[in-house]
Formats: structure tokens, C-alpha cells, sequence
């Protein structure tokens, strides 16, 4: 557990110090998604999940971003994904999938969870809605695996903002909830700009 603190934290501070000293550029999803498995390794290990990356096509290079907004995408979904799987008492499995299609880079993102009921699936994004269960002080770290309301709302604003859409999509037949996103592709003269 203190080593995947160390791994976190370590992880949000470079994040961090890179928006700091850098202004926006182009994220190389690839990249973005080998760095986040590696930091979530520990987890993973230690709740029994498979995570399942493909990836298609290549030069999967996002529109300028902070580097730090990814990751506040990924982990939100993730978090998301660990409550479904614990609900669910499943082996867990996560699939992520990246490519791009007509000028947009894309993330799908699943998981084998208990899913979202149909008459939620409108509400998800809205502030302050949740799922998950208010905890007791005297909770496990694992029940304390609850959520403001506020997680997807920040990811579809960030998304937004960069004149990208994330959206329910019906997932492959193991999984029960599947994410897609899409942004904009970097432009040549945005990748010129940042070498890339």
C-alpha cells in the first residue's frame, strides 16, 4: 500500500510540475496509457484485475492537452471501473482500446462491473450524482472506494473543452460498461510546433 502511495503521488507530482513549467501540447495517447498501466500495476495485482490494452492505427497524438487532464480522465474511469467490479464480486477485467477514426483520436474504456442501470445512464455525468454508497468512519479502505458525484462531470468538462465527447457506448460481450471518447487529432502544424 505505501508503495502505490509513493507510485501516486510521484505519478499526480509530475503531472503537476509539468503543466507548471510547460504549456499545452500534443499527448501521444499511446504513451499517456503504457505510463498510467504502469502506475496502476500495484493495484491491479493487488485487486485481481486484468487490464487488456490494443491499440490501432499509429500516431495516436491527441490535440495540445495538460498532461495532467489525462490523467484526471483515466483515473476518474478507473475508480469508477474498481466500485462496479467490487459490487459485481467478479474477477475483474478492464479493456482499454485506442485508435482514430475521421480526424479523431479515440478511448474506449471497460469494465466487467454491475453496470449502470438503464435510468441512470442519462445522469451519470450530471453534478453531484452517484452510485456509490455514503461509508462509515470505521470503513475498510475498499469501502471507502466511494465517490462526490463529481468524477465524470470533470471528465466530460475537461473533454468538452477541447471540442471532444465521451459517451455510453455498448460494450463487447464480457464487459458490462464501456466509455468512448474522442478528441480532435493534433494538426501537423500543432506537432510541428511542439516536435513531436
Amino acid at each position: 500500500t505505501i508503495q502505490l502511495f509513493i507510485s501516486y503521488t510521484s505519478y499526480f507530482n509530475a503531472t503537476v510540475s509539468a503543466n507548471v513549467s510547460r504549456e499545452l501540447k500534443p499527448q501521444d495517447i499511446e504513451k499517456v496509457i503504457a505510463h498510467f498501466k504502469k502506475v496502476i500495476q500495484a493495484d491491479l495485482e493487488k485487486l485481481n484485475i486484468e487490464l487488456e490494452i490494443e491499440s490501432y492505427g499509429y500516431d495516436l497524438i491527441s490535440i495540445p492537452m495538460h498532461s495532467s487532464e489525462w490523467t484526471s480522465i483515466l483515473f476518474n474511469l478507473y475508480t469508477n471501473a474498481k466500485k462496479a467490479i467490487r459490487r459485481e464480486a467478479v474477477a475483474g477485467k478492464i479493456k482499454i482500446v485506442i485508435g482514430k477514426e475521421d480526424k479523431k483520436v479515440y478511448l474506449e474504456f471497460a469494465d466487467n462491473g454491475d453496470g449502470i442501470p438503464e435510468n441512470n445512464r442519462y445522469r451519470i455525468f450530471e453534478a453531484f450524482f452517484t452510485t456509490s454508497s455514503p461509508v462509515g468512519f470505521d470503513a475498510s479502505d475498499d469501502e471507502k472506494l466511494t465517490g462526490t458525484g463529481l468524477g465524470l462531470k470533470i471528465v466530460k468538462d475537461i473533454i468538452q473543452t477541447y471540442g471532444g465527447s465521451i459517451d455510453l457506448i455498448e460494450p463487447e460481450s464480457e464487459y458490462s460498461t464501456c466509455f468512448k471518447i474522442e478528441l480532435p487529432i493534433a494538426t501537423a502544424k500543432q506537432r510541428e510546433e511542439h516536435e513531436i
